[in-house]
């Protein structure tokens, strides 16, 4: 790791950071008050009054002060195989320095590439997704991987995993970034997940001290990393009040991209991408539409959409016909069918329709994931 200050000033901004009361724009005034952070960690409270900081805060502040072990901290990081890169290093991301409040500090664990011509995008959407969704986010991530173009997600459930998963089954870098400490994965079915993203190049990122809970509000403070780690950010479904809308939100103001995938207007999970549309985003229905964000030509012509249009299938059979008419009308509504809605609508016998759909599944016309039937 390449440094820009001594290690004792290293040491000061791994303390202050403990101390989470003392945000980034807080630390900010306690730097613009003393010549480093170094001289700032021993000073007596009259000092720290000349910051600006409130004097409750700072009481609180030199009684923790006394408590916290410097030592004990770093020997944690260690053994927990998590480093960590300030402000003031040379290879703090570059594009992270020009967001409002920038964490001071950044916990990792894997590896964090910082070079100069590393290109990253947002991937961000609703957690409980559709196979709508799904399908955007397996024919679309790929080609974008490719390029050598980082993924950068918030390890939550639904879209941020797939887009994770996405890029991991493609061999590409793939960037979480956590509303909790690193020795605390949230949410905790997504743990294997986390350490496949290390394994395989990619790291994981916070900006909380490693043993931090999720809290609710550390989301928020999230959502400005993972825009502001990426050159755009892509919203794939999302509903009106959402984190990745809060995210949209925080690319905006950062001066980046934010891109939108339109989705039916029937579905809820389209109304955040389809509002982010008529408010200004950019639509995105073409993968060289995102590939032009990087300023990359695309080549491949014939995989241009990110939907490939399927010619309907020739059936033959009146009750196979009826079966892909319902599968594929669910489908257009970004929504999934059982083979109970399907009994309640057609009126055919229950035989018939499982006879039909597993004929369907052998032709690879539909597909079942366990909670529905839906287009392949």
């Amino acid at each position: 790791m390449i440094n820009s200050i001594n290690e004792t000033e290293r040491d000061a901004y791994l303390a202050f950071n403990n101390f989470q009361k003392i945000g980034p724009m807080g630390l900010r005034k306690i730097e613009n008050y003393f010549a480093d952070l170094a001289t700032a960690w021993p000073a007596k409270i009259t000092d720290l009054m000349q910051t600006g900081l409130p004097l409750n805060l700072i009481e609180e502040f030199i009684v923790w002060r006394k408590s916290f072990s410097l030592e004990k901290a770093k020997e944690e990081l260690a053994a927990q195989d998590i480093k960590f890169i300030t402000a003031k290093d040379d290879n703090y991301p570059l594009l992270l320095q020009e967001i409002a409040a920038a964490p001071p500090l950044l916990y990792y664990q894997g590896a964090l590439h910082t070079a100069v011509n590393t290109r990253r995008l947002a991937v961000v959407g609703s957690r409980q997704h559709s196979a709508y969704a799904e399908k955007i986010i397996t024919e679309l991530l790929p080609d974008i991987i490719k390029q050598n173009i980082e993924i950068v997600s918030g390890l939550a459930l639904g879209v941020d995993s797939l887009a994770h998963q996405t890029t991991l089954h493609t061999r590409g870098i793939t960037l979480a970034v956590l509303g909790s400490g690193l020795n605390n994965i949230y949410p905790r079915n997504n743990l294997k997940l986390a350490k496949n993203i290390i394994n395989s190049g990619g790291a994981l990122i916070s900006e909380f001290p490693p043993n931090t809970p999720p809290y609710k509000t550390n989301f928020p403070r999230r959502n400005r990393l993972i825009s502001g780690l990426t050159e755009a950010t892509l919203v794939i479904e999302a509903k009106r009040k959402s984190g990745a809308l809060i995210t949209a939100t925080y690319a905006l103001e950062q001066n980046r991209e934010v891109l939108a995938i339109p989705g039916s207007i029937f579905s809820e999970f389209s109304t955040g991408p389809n509002q982010l549309i008529k408010e200004g985003a950019m639509l995105i229905n073409e993968i060289g539409d995102i590939l032009k964000i990087f300023k990359i030509e695309d080549q491949a012509d014939d995989n241009k959409k990110i939907i490939t249009k399927k010619e309907p299938p020739d059936l033959n059979d009146s009750s196979e016909k009826i079966i892909y008419q319902l599968i594929k009308q669910a489908s257009e509504r970004t929504e999934k069918i059982s083979a109970d809605e399907i009994n309640k609508i057609s009126k055919l016998d229950t035989a018939t329709i499982n006879s039909k759909l597993s004929i369907l599944e052998l032709k690879e016309i539909i597909v079942n994931d366990g909670f529905g039937y839906n287009l392949k």
